[in-house]
């Protein structure tokens, strides 16, 4: 379950900094960043959030999407996770919930880079902080979701194959083959190792590789590992699928080399068994479950907690309706 909610966790917590409450600390630490970056642009219950916290949130998750056309979309979206995700922050809090020391020291060594008992200076000391906020937030707000929210949340058995009945179209193995690649550099070589293949029907093809062979796979007699149909670049697939188990390709180029394939093994299209997928449903249906709680529980906690969004203070046009805006702040 933890191991289940760490990942689900990580999805769903923002990397943005929260800064809880308007106290001393928050107050000092805006009059330093300016006028800015202290505008407020979202209260929850008594906590506010500034401008400048809602712009590092978009950051770190538009730094790959810039598209002018539906930025007010995207950043509306956005918006929403963030106050969905301080939601559930609130909810930690309230449960007086603190993080693993040790789990958040482990964390902030690693994602900050600083040697391990050396402390940090200047502007790498307030980058330091900043994280260290971002990280507790998270693993209380992950430690809120484990040990209250989703609690005991199992799938039996028998709910896992009587899901896999009712989508038995959706577990059907393609056909796949087992491959072993020489790769080499020129066409001549790849000429002169085939005749060597043949003469041993193809038995000496793992010591070939370790020999000739320049490809990654070559320690390993140039295994591959098992493709489906898909998997491997078009110009591949077309000369090792019609082989049969225990033959060599043609001769395949590509921008690596010159590439001779040898077909362990095919194993053809099949109805997977339940005991080959019952995991995998598993998973399935407990982050659905999971996801599905969640979901509810925000319904049930926008209903409860005041949540408040300054409109005429974004940069964008805020499109959502399911946040209040007090007076004089629509646009």
């Amino acid at each position: 379950m933890l191991r289940r909610m760490l990942a689900f966790g990580l999805v769903l917590m923002s990397t943005g900094v929260c800064l809880a409450g308007c106290g001393f600390r928050d107050r000092l630490r805006a009059f330093f960043q300016g006028e800015e970056h202290k505008t407020a642009v979202v209260k929850i219950a008594d906590r506010v959030y500034s401008k400048a916290e809602l712009d590092r949130f978009f950051d770190d998750r538009l730094s790959e999407f810039r598209d002018p056309a539906n930025t007010d979309v995207l950043k509306s979206n956005l918006l929403d996770s963030f106050i969905q995700e301080k939601l559930l922050l609130y909810q930690a809090e309230q449960h007086k919930l603190e993080p693993d020391r040790q789990t958040l020291k482990t964390l902030l060594d690693k994602m900050s880079g600083a040697s391990p008992g050396r402390p940090s200076e200047g502007a790498d000391a307030r980058r330091t902080a900043e994280l260290e906020r971002n990280l507790s937030d998270t693993l209380k707000t992950q430690k809120y979701l484990h040990d209250y929210l989703l609690n005991g949340i199992s799938v039996t058995d028998e709910e896992c194959e009587a899901y896999y009945k009712e989508h038995l179209p959706e577990y059907v193995s393609n056909d796949k083959v087992r491959v072993r690649e020489i790769l080499v550099g020129d066409l001549a070589q790849a000429q002169k190792l085939l005749p060597k293949l043949r003469a041993n029907r193809n038995k000496n093809f793992a010591d070939l590789a370790r020999v000739y062979s320049k490809g990654a796979s070559a320690p390993d007699g140039g295994d591959l590992g098992t493709f489906q149909k898909g998997e491997l670049p078009e110009e591949f697939e077309k000369a090792i699928f019609p082989v049969a188990p225990g033959n060599v390709s043609k001769i395949v180029s590509s921008r690596y080399g010159y590439h001779i394939f040898l077909v362990e093994e095919r194993i053809l299209a099949h109805q997977q068994r339940l005991v080959e997928v019952k995991d995998q449903i598993r998973e399935k249906l407990l982050l659905d479950r999971e996801r599905d709680i969640i979901n509810k529980e925000l319904s049930a906690l926008i209903g409860r907690i005041p949540v408040e969004v300054y409109r005429d203070r974004l940069d964008f046009n805020y499109i959502g309706n399911r946040f209040s805006s007090p007076e004089g702040s629509k646009r």
